[in-house]
């Protein structure tokens, strides 16, 4: 499988197009800076320090989902197949914004959580999916994504408690 090759450049374009796009979406303005959000008790996993570079966490976890979308239309595999990764990986970007305007618009943590675990559902749907067709490249791309939003979701159950 080669990403550069003539026949599968058009899918990779697209598939790293849409992950910018998802990266600007993500980048919309939020309720992150806001009194309500400073106030809530986080956990003692989730230092300070990291939150400022949550920006950049995403940032490469977007380019790397891209990557491994592009990797899983770029295989050999039958484009029925195909289109269940694209689905996949699109659902899991509207999770993730609903999950962000929940968490920051509305405050609802709990519901948050519920979404953010439904993300890592879908996420490990679509790693399985992707290793079990030997697209080595797609599952590594996409693992990463599964671990943080697993993270994620803990962090969200433990706010949730806390608060």
């Amino acid at each position: 499988m080669n990403l550069l090759h003539r026949k599968q450049l058009s899918p990779t374009l697209v598939c790293l197009a849409a992950a910018i796009g998802a990266l600007f979406l993500a980048q919309l303005p939020n309720d992150t800076r806001s009194e309500w959000f400073r106030s809530l008790i986080r956990p003692e996993i989730l230092p300070r320090s990291i939150e400022s570079k949550i920006g950049f966490i995403w940032t490469t976890i977007f380019m790397l989902a891209g990557l491994g979308t592009a990797a899983a239309v770029a295989s050999v595999h039958e484009a029925k197949w195909k289109r269940l990764q694209v689905v996949l990986i699109l659902s899991a970007l509207v999770l993730k914004m609903a999950y962000t305007f929940t968490f920051t618009h509305l405050h609802n943590l709990w519901m948050a959580t519920g979404i953010a675990a439904a993300l890592a559902l879908l996420l490990l749907v679509l790693v399985a999916t992707v290793a079990w067709r030997r697209v080595w490249l797609s599952a590594f791309c996409h693992l990463s994504h599964l671990g943080w939003v697993c993270f994620a979701t803990y962090v969200t159950v433990r706010i949730a408690q806390l608060n």
